[in-house]
């Protein structure tokens, strides 16, 4: 029996969801080798190359629509240049197991701009899961008595980052609806946050510019460019087949995944705490809630 459309958009949620969160213990892992931006275009140029690649040997001429093009474009802008920036800025200041969770917001922001953008109408159910994820980010947030301090005021890296993202989500689902093809969008999207990254290089400040020199800098973040792309194509292929509204929270199930990825792989790194725990539960509980409703 033939998967509905319904399920090809959970299932590509939560793949891309868990490929974020093996994204995220990479980069936690390299940033003794290199800044946010070193990390966010090494991630680019290993991946464009393929992708373009794939693209050409793809294409079809009902791809060309300019309009799209332009819609995909500004994803690009906000998506993998500024949001990407500001989610490795986050990790590397608040760590994996704050930082992620604080990023499901993401929902929240792109289920608000559908509804009032795209003229998506989630049930009830939808509501009540988007609501889940946020109360559990909020938790996450919490600082216990014993626990040792940590720079609240870094808080706003990854919300910037789910900003960008959220604004990205919307010229992608319109880009999508143009042009149905998620290789196509994946490489515009990726080609354009590169040369925005590329040109805005001498306008960074001195300890926040890229060092692309070669070493194990491009080990750690190439392998990081690589599952991130393929979370990205997930991503795409699951706007194809659902709402925003839906994946969205979906893909926001990525702490759950970080959390215990972290647990084994980052123990001298980071400390989950009991707030960590119970908020990202939360998360992971909304996350259930609507693919339970779609399912």
């Amino acid at each position: 029996m033939p998967l509905s459309e319904s399920h090809l958009a959970v299932i590509f949620s939560l793949g891309s969801a868990v490929l974020a969160a093996t994204f995220s213990l990479i980069v936690r892992r390299g940033q003794v080798h290199g800044n946010a931006a070193t990390g966010v275009i090494i991630g680019l140029i290993v991946n464009i190359p393929w992708l373009v690649a794939a693209t050409i040997w793809l294409w079809e001429p009902s791809w060309w629509n300019p309009w799209a093009f332009l819609l995909l474009t500004g994803s690009g802008l906000t998506g993998p240049a500024l949001g990407r920036m500001f989610m490795f800025l986050g990790i590397h200041n608040l760590g994996v197991s704050r930082a992620m969770p604080l990023m499901a917001t993401n929902p929240l922001f792109t289920a608000v701009l559908a509804y009032s953008i795209l003229g998506e109408r989630p049930g009830p159910y939808i509501w009540a899961g988007t609501f889940l994820v946020v109360a559990g980010c909020v938790a996450i947030t919490m600082k216990g008595k014993t626990e040792p301090g940590w720079n609240r005021r870094a808080i706003w890296l990854p919300l910037a980052a789910v900003a960008g993202f959220s604004i990205s989500n919307i010229f992608r689902k319109a880009g999508m609806e143009a042009v149905p093809s998620p290789i196509l969008g994946i490489t515009l999207t990726s080609l354009t946050g590169l040369i925005f990254l590329l040109l805005s290089m001498r306008f960074m400040p001195a300890g926040h510019r890229p060092n692309l020199k070669w070493g194990k800098v491009w080990t750690f973040y190439g392998v990081c460019g690589l599952i991130n792309s393929f979370a990205f194509l997930s991503h795409f292929a699951a706007i194809r087949y659902g709402d925003l509204a839906v994946i969205s929270p979906l893909s926001a199930t990525a702490p759950f995944f970080a959390l215990t990825l972290s647990l084994f792989f980052l123990r001298d790194l980071e400390r989950v705490t009991a707030w960590i725990v119970s908020g990202t539960v939360f998360v992971v509980a909304g996350g259930a809630l609507i693919a339970w409703r779609i399912l």
